[in-house]
C-alpha cells in the first residue's frame, strides 16, 4: 500500500505476509490508508493492539468503526505527522523487526520456488525475476491487469517513491496505456514500463498508435496466458468450467506494430533476458515497444479470490 516509499531495500519497509504482523502487532498507524477490505476491515489486527487514524478527510477516518475502533483520530497530512513523528521518537524493537525480516525472506525463497517449475511456454515467476534485475532504477512501473499484474507485484520492486502506479484499490482495467502515457510526458528520460495482462490490454492497445503519434518510447509487457486468469482461478474451483474466461494466444505484438511501434514475441525462457533487453535497446533509440510475453500457469496464486 506504500509501494516504494522507501527505495528498494529499505530495512523497515518489509513486503510480505502483513496480516501475521498485523495480528502481533502492539501499535498500528493508518496513515492515509483508509479501514477497507484490504485490511479486512480491522478483523485481522491485534484485539489489544492501539490503532491510530491518520488522515485529511474527515469521512475517511469515520469510515469502518464497527470492527476495531481506532484509539486515536488525528486529522492532519499523512506525511507530515510521520515526519513529525520521526523527529520525536525512535524505534528500538530489534526482536520485532528480526522477526519480520526472518518471515519476509522466507516468503522470497517461496516466491522463487515457483519459478523452477516447468510451464508451457514461459514461466511467468521466471519472467518477473528477471525483469526485477534488468528494469532501470529511475523505471516507473505501470500496472494494468488482474493475475499476472498481481504476480508482478510480488516480484518486481520500484526503486524509489512515486515510481508505482495500478489502477488502485478496486483494480479497475483499463488504465495503463493513459498511466504510462501521462508518466512519460512528466518523465521523459526514464523507461516506462506499462505490464499487462492480456484481458487488460483488450481495453487501451490501440493507444500504441498515441504513443507512435506522439514519439513516446514507451515498454510495454504483455503477459499472455489466454484467460482471464484471475477470474478463471476461482470460477473453475467452484464451478468446475471455465466459460467466460477462455481467451486466445493472441499475436499482440504484430498489432503494435501495425501501429508503427516494435513489437517482440516472447516463448521461450532461453531468451527471456535476450528479448527484454532488444526491448530496452529499441526504447532507448525512440521507439514505442511491446512484448508478447506466452506464459506459462502456476499455483502461486492459488485461492485467489476475484468473483
Amino acid at each position: 500500500m506504500a509501494r516504494g516509499l522507501l527505495g528498494k531495500d529499505h530495512p523497515l519497509q518489509l513486503r510480505h505476509k502483513r496480516r501475521m504482523a498485523l495480528k502481533k502487532a502492539d501499535l498500528i498507524i493508518l496513515a492515509g490508508a483508509p479501514m477497507d477490505f484490504r485490511l479486512d476491515y480491522g478483523r485481522h489486527f491485534n484485539g489489544y493492539s492501539k490503532l491510530i487514524f491518520v488522515n485529511l478527510d474527515k469521512k475517511t477516518l469515520n469510515q469502518n468503526k464497527w470492527i476495531k475502533r481506532p484509539t486515536k483520530k488525528i486529522r492532519n497530512k499523512p506525511a507530515e505527522f510521520i515526519i513529525s513523528l520521526s523527529k520525536i521518537t525512535t524505534f528500538e524493537n530489534k526482536k520485532w523487526l528480526k522477526e519480520l525480516r526472518t518471515r519476509d525472506i522466507k516468503r522470497n525463497k517461496e516466491i522463487a520456488s515457483y519459478s523452477e517449475q516447468e510451464t508451457d511456454y514461459v514461466n511467468p515467476m521466471k519472467l518477473c525475476q528477471e525483469i526485477e534485475n534488468l528494469i532501470d532504477d529511475d523505471s516507473v512501473l505501470i500496472g494494468d491487469g488482474g493475475d499476472f499484474i498481481s504476480t508482478i507485484s510480488y516480484i518486481v520492486q520500484p526503486r524509489q517513491a512515486l515510481k508505482w502506479l495500478d489502477p488502485g484499490v478496486f483494480g479497475t482495467l483499463g488504465p495503463g496505456a493513459g498511466f504510462a502515457l501521462a508518466a512519460k510526458l512528466v518523465n521523459p528520460d526514464s523507461e516506462v514500463w506499462l505490464f499487462y495482462g492480456d484481458g487488460s490490454a483488450g481495453y487501451s492497445l490501440s493507444e500504441f498508435d498515441t504513443f507512435v503519434r506522439h514519439e513516446l518510447p514507451i515498454i510495454a509487457l504483455l503477459g499472455n496466458d489466454a484467460s482471464w486468469q484471475q477470474i478463471a482461478r476461482e470460477q473453475v474451483e467452484l464451478f468446475e468450467d471455465p466459460i467466460g474466461t477462455k481467451l486466445r494466444y493472441t499475436e499482440y505484438h504484430k498489432v503494435v506494430i501495425g501501429f508503427g511501434g516494435k513489437g517482440f514475441l516472447l516463448d521461450n525462457e532461453e531468451n527471456i533476458v535476450d528479448v527484454l533487453k532488444k526491448a530496452k535497446r529499441s526504447s532507448s533509440k525512440g521507439n514505442p515497444v511491446l512484448i508478447n510475453a506466452l506464459i506459462g500457469k502456476t499455483d502461486f496464486r492459488k485461492g485467489s479470490i476475484s468473483m
